[in-house]
């Protein structure tokens, strides 16, 4: 079986992040940068099938900067077997992004292609459907599972109380929402092999990919507002009954949740 992940590299998820002086954007400098979450449980799944099934392959992809092909190296050091690089702009438009990786995708010709469920900087999700819907692939949403079954693919689905199984007799798309087992972490012989193998690079125009895409405008970016500190009322201030009258009263006039 060939598997196919794209991945997107964003800002560390332990950083604390700044907004730069023009309001639209963070600042980048001393910045650590990482593979996005569910990207990493996309690959984390992929591993896992080729774990169990030696003769599997798992790429990986990424469209974006060059800083970007670190992300490419964690995951080649985390056991997947190939990575390339599609050099693009730093803000390239999300529809191109897909438009890129679908044609990737034409010439990598891989069984199932595993996109995190959403990328952990911008929330969009939109990456992967778009790619389904370019390709014209079945996609399947909050994936937590998959297995070959029957010459197709039994992928389950998370949903409210349980999973659903799904069937697909083709190539599929899936969104990973997390895979049964948290990401591994490199080994040390892994991280070393990383560092050997060839990154092959692709420009976005040699492509042919169409540039032309709506974009999104961030109007304005702010940190969420600095939280108070909080009361403990104790019942050495009063009888339960007047402990309970504060309460209400904080927070009907205070907290004005009520």
């Amino acid at each position: 079986m060939k598997l196919l992940v794209p991945l997107k590299q964003v800002p560390d998820s332990t950083m604390r992040i700044k907004v730069a002086p023009d309001g639209k954007s963070i600042v980048t400098e001393g910045i650590t940068w990482s593979i996005s979450p569910y990207d990493e449980y996309a690959v984390e799944m992929a591993l896992e099938q080729k774990d169990a099934d030696p003769s599997t392959t798992v790429s990986v992809v990424t469209v974006g900067p060059v800083r970007a092909k670190d992300a490419l190296r964690a995951a080649l050091a985390m056991g997947c077997d190939d990575g390339t690089f599609v050099t693009s702009d730093e803000n390239a438009a999300p529809l191109v992004v897909a438009r890129a990786l679908a044609k990737f995708v034409e010439q990598k010709q891989p069984d199932l292609v595993l996109c995190g469920r959403q990328a952990s900087d911008d929330d969009q999700g939109f990456v992967g459907p778009a790619l389904a819907t370019i390709l014209g692939w079945p996609h399947v949403a909050t994936v937590t599972k998959f297995a070959p079954a029957d010459g197709g693919i039994e992928i389950w689905r998370e949903v409210e109380g349980g999973h659903e199984v799904w069937k697909a007799s083709g190539p599929a798309l899936v969104t990973v929402q997390k895979s049964d087992k948290e990401p591994r972490y490199a080994s040390l012989p892994g991280i070393m092999k990383a560092k050997k193998k060839e990154l092959p690079e692709l420009a976005l125009s040699s492509l042919g990919v169409d540039a032309a895409a709506p974009k999104i405008e961030v109007v304005k970016m702010e940190t969420p507002p600095q939280r108070g500190g909080g009361k403990i009322l104790k019942a050495a201030d009063g009888d339960a009954a007047s402990v309970a009258a504060e309460l209400v009263r904080l927070l009907r006039d205070e907290a004005k949740v009520l």
